[in-house]
């Protein structure tokens, strides 16, 4: 089957109603058992570039793809990306967090924007001359529209990015290829070395090799 195609149909909406900036928001990494909850958001104009037409919920595409992709977004367009830590994610719940990446992301804009696509049902806190901007949400919105699309590009890259980076930090984990994701090589390794300050400490897996590591070392 092939991959659907996202399009300008939300962003055209705004544009009409004469909102000039509209930014595309869009999360990876709510899953993992550790690494940060990370957002982007990409305010792009409509353009039939090559690059644009390209543009797919990043998960459709291969690692290299996205790579260039982002490298395209990071050229023609405003975007920023914003991250929550596990320490912030066991604090505030991944819900919280994950508003906290998307504010940090839009903060990180050059210009602010007048009105928000943003992915599933997550709202927004942020606001615009001092009121709550105007913000709309798209289920499936990575794969729809293809503002939302282009953050999840942003986002997926960067946090890949760190995580790779990670991995010489907390070697053993495998951190470079899963990304943090509860694959069963990194559950093992959970509960063969006890987590790390990456993991996000309040979730199920990683508190309970926690508790095992607690109980063996008595």
């Amino acid at each position: 089957m092939s991959a659907i195609v996202p399009t300008w149909r939300a962003e055209r909406a705004y544009w009409k109603a004469g909102y000039a900036r509209v930014a595309g928001v869009d999360e990876v990494g709510r899953g993992p058992l550790a690494g940060p909850v990370v957002a982007g958001a990409v305010v792009l104009k409509e353009s039939r570039a090559k690059w644009v037409k390209a543009l797919r919920d990043s998960k459709q595409l291969t690692a290299a793809a996205r790579e260039e992709l982002a490298a395209e977004i990071r050229e023609h367009a405003d975007w920023g990306v914003g991250f929550a830590s596990s320490h912030v994610i066991d604090q505030l719940g991944i819900v919280w967090a994950t508003r906290f990446a998307m504010r940090k992301a839009l903060l990180s804009l050059r210009e602010g924007p007048d009105a928000l696509i943003v992915d599933g049902r997550e709202s927004v806190q942020f606001s615009r001359d001092g009121a709550p901007i105007e913000q709309h949400w798209v289920i499936d919105g990575d794969a729809l529209c293809v503002s939302i699309a282009a953050a999840s590009i942003v986002a997926k890259v960067a946090r890949d990015a760190m995580m790779v980076d990670l991995d010489c930090t907390f070697p053993g984990y495998g951190f470079a290829e899963n990304k943090g994701y509860a694959t069963a090589e990194h559950r093992a390794a959970l509960l063969r070395l006890g987590p790390t300050t990456l993991h996000r400490l309040t979730w199920a897996p990683v508190r309970e090799a926690a508790e095992l590591g607690r109980a063996g070392a008595q």
